[in-house]
């Protein structure tokens, strides 16, 4: 058998510092100290006898020599993943942990529903992320994404998990009446002072924020949110009317819904996997217990 001289922690340094142009950031990244990164590419130099890195004002620049070795590495990086992701499935049994990273839409619906999971499957540990930063499949970061969006390239597989229509709600104190059942929607819509909550414009993106964008021109939100279970939480405080997905605004107790399901905003929402974990009995077994909970929360039509 071929041996290389060359540890593969010292490569996996490498690459880190390659990708950040940094060792300080490379070191935050890996969860070791900078001096350990500073001596990994000391040896790598010195097994090369080449440099690999040249000190500039705004960073690090990599030689030639450094370039050269990224070429072949990241591929090692790439293959080393994949045995990683592929190895779990010597697992015969549903245990372990398993990451699920959705938004917070979908945190919202789930929320209620987390002990049917741990009650069906108590062999497994769940971690649930809500954020809007999309982790990476093929690194780890998660086993499980929920998002709006299907993802448009990568050895994944999606799966449609839900259509999530929206609605209007307030607090049960709010004074805002809700829509009479013979009256026209978009004439309610257009109320003068009626107190809408809306996104930033960093997260303009946000179905229920392009559909405000698009549909109430004219409206000037009086509170700016970039979280959705911040809206939640300002509705619940009467501190004025918003969009929510319907079904968690209908199991918010603390709510009233104000308009019937909008027209033409439906969202979609996909669980994705990557194509390598997809029959992992831990991770299967958590996808069908989404899909079961996302079905039986009546959000799919």
């Amino acid at each position: 058998m071929l041996k290389s001289p060359y540890d593969w922690d010292d490569i996996r340094v490498f690459l880190s510092v390659y990708e950040m142009r940094s060792f300080s950031a490379a070191a935050r990244e890996l969860g070791i100290s900078q001096p350990t990164v500073g001596r990994r590419i000391k040896s790598l130099e010195d097994g090369l006898k080449n440099r690999l890195f040249e000190r500039l004002s705004e960073g690090l620049s990599p030689t030639e020599a450094g370039v050269m070795l990224a070429s072949k590495a990241f591929p090692m990086a790439e293959a080393a993943e994949t045995l990683n992701r592929q190895s779990t499935l010597l697992a015969a049994d549903s245990v372990g942990t398993v990451r699920v990273s959705m938004n917070e839409q979908a945190g919202m619906l789930l929320s209620k529903h987390v002990h049917q999971i741990r009650k069906t499957l108590p062999g497994i540990e769940l971690e649930l992320i809500t954020t809007h930063v999309e982790a990476s499949l093929s690194r780890r970061e998660a086993d499980l994404l929920i998002r709006f969006c299907k993802p448009k390239q990568g050895n994944l597989y999606t799966q449609k998990l839900s259509e999530m229509p929206f609605a209007v709600f307030a607090s049960k104190k709010s004074d805002v009446t809700p829509l009479p059942q013979e009256e026209d929607l978009g004439a309610w819509l257009w109320q003068k002072d009626l107190p809408w909550i809306g996104w930033d414009e960093e997260h303009a993106y946000q179905p229920d924020a392009t559909w405000m964008r698009s549909t109430l021109k004219m409206v000037t939100p009086v509170i700016r949110i970039n979280n959705a279970m911040m809206m939640q939480t300002m509705l619940r405080e009467n501190l004025g009317i918003g969009l929510l997905p319907s079904a968690a605004g209908d199991h918010d107790t603390e709510l009233k819904r104000l308009t019937p399901d909008i027209p033409g905003l439906v969202s979609n929402l996909y669980l994705i996997v990557h194509g390598d974990l997809r029959f992992v009995p831990a991770i299967r077994s958590v996808m069908n217990e989404l899909l079961k909970i996302f079905k039986t929360a009546h959000v799919m039509n």
